[in-house]
């Protein structure tokens, strides 16, 4: 194995890689990435056994072949490097690594003893820009607690012509929901599988191809291709927990909501923190008391109320506040039917911003 490969386009293809390893994995195999080397092409394999990660660049490979080394050190001494091109070459047990002045020698592993890589199925293909979206309205809600394991991820699915990103801890659930994208799977990815997905979906430009078989989804972009293990259980019937009927419906700005939910944090003792909203037909009235620290209240004026009559309901602020960082539009809708139920928050401008999260409110 012996190749020259252009020193800023490897960092950038091995710093998406590494985000597939496993650093502290009892298998040291997982510590590494497996190198091969063919024809006009450096091809790198990255697997925590969640993800299964494939990259190639473009190389000028003199001698074909392929090695298995340590992907921090690896990753670590391209960074290092100062010249334009990175030359390699695989001798006996070592991987030679020159660079300008530098010279390294990396110690190699067998690679056969890497695991074995499942064949990428795709049929479908989203916009790369709507499935980074997609991740980053919802990623926020996903459950980070291991006993529902199927809230551990994304959901992605179709339904009555629009496409679903939903997350949710059970406790509250974000739901994007863009039309246009005709879409035949049912995809649930491991929060994990979001973050390197989210690497690699930065820098593509048009549509990503999308598959799943029995195990994994796959993705596959013009220079990679992941596949995620898929996650195990059914995920929960999200629509039905989407009430459709309010008692109270108001209409917000959603800056100036967000600034005095903001505001009013400073005062919290954590980053969870309990505030309560009474709605009245002008203004909404917000307070926050800390037993540790004192109260503080502010008010947020209202453009427009339906409602019943007057409403106090008491939230996980931090939960309101991730929600709204969630919009893309200016003004949003809170929905509630009494204090005890599920409350939403939506845009105000669906057709634009076709996304909106569903908030349990809690007793204070």
């Amino acid at each position: 194995m012996r190749l020259f490969v252009d020193r800023v386009e490897l960092e950038d293809v091995l710093t998406k890689a590494k985000s597939a390893t496993e650093k502290k994995s009892a298998l040291p195999v997982l510590n590494n990435f497996k190198l091969l080397a063919t024809e006009d092409r450096l091809i790198i394999y990255a697997t925590d056994l969640e993800n299964f990660l494939v990259l190639n660049l473009p190389a000028r490979v003199e001698v074909p072949g392929e090695t298995s080394v340590n992907a921090d050190k690896l990753t670590s001494i391209v960074k290092s490097l100062s010249s334009a091109e990175i030359y390699m070459e695989l001798e006996e047990d070592k991987l030679i690594i020159k660079g300008g002045k530098s010279q390294f020698k990396l110690v190699c592993g067998d690679p056969s003893e890497f695991p074995e890589f499942p064949e990428v199925v795709c049929k479908d293909a989203i916009p790369s820009g709507l499935l980074s979206k997609g991740i980053s309205k919802v990623e926020y809600a996903i459950s980070k607690e291991d006993t529902r394991y199927a809230l551990q991820g994304m959901y992605v699915g179709s339904k009555e012509g629009r496409l679903h990103f939903v997350g949710s801890d059970g406790h509250r659930l974000a739901l994007y929901m863009p039309e246009g994208v005709s879409f035949e799977e049912e995809l649930l990815l491991s929060r994990k599988s979001l973050k390197v997905l989210e690497r690699l979906l930065k820098d593509t430009i048009g549509s990503v191809e999308v598959g799943k078989d029995e195990n994994f989804a796959h993705v596959k972009g013009e220079n990679w291709s992941l596949s995620v293990r898929l996650l195990e259980g059914e995920y929960p019937d999200y629509m039905a927990v989407i009430p459709t009927d309010y008692r109270l419906n108001v209409l917000l700005d959603r800056a100036e909501f967000e600034s005095a939910l903001k505001r009013l944090s400073a005062i919290a003792s954590a980053s969870a923190f309990p505030v309560k909203l009474s709605f009245s037909s002008e203004v909404i009235l917000m307070e926050i008391s800390e037993p540790e620290f004192g109260e503080g209240s502010d008010e947020v004026q209202i453009e427009s109320l339906s409602a019943v009559e007057p409403m106090d309901i008491g939230f996980n602020g931090k939960y309101l506040l991730e929600a709204l960082g969630g919009f893309d539009s200016d003004r949003v809708y809170l929905k509630a039917i009494d204090a005890d139920s599920p409350v939403i928050l939506e845009s105000a401008n669906l057709e634009k911003d076709p996304y909106l999260c569903v908030i349990m409110p809690m007793r204070l």
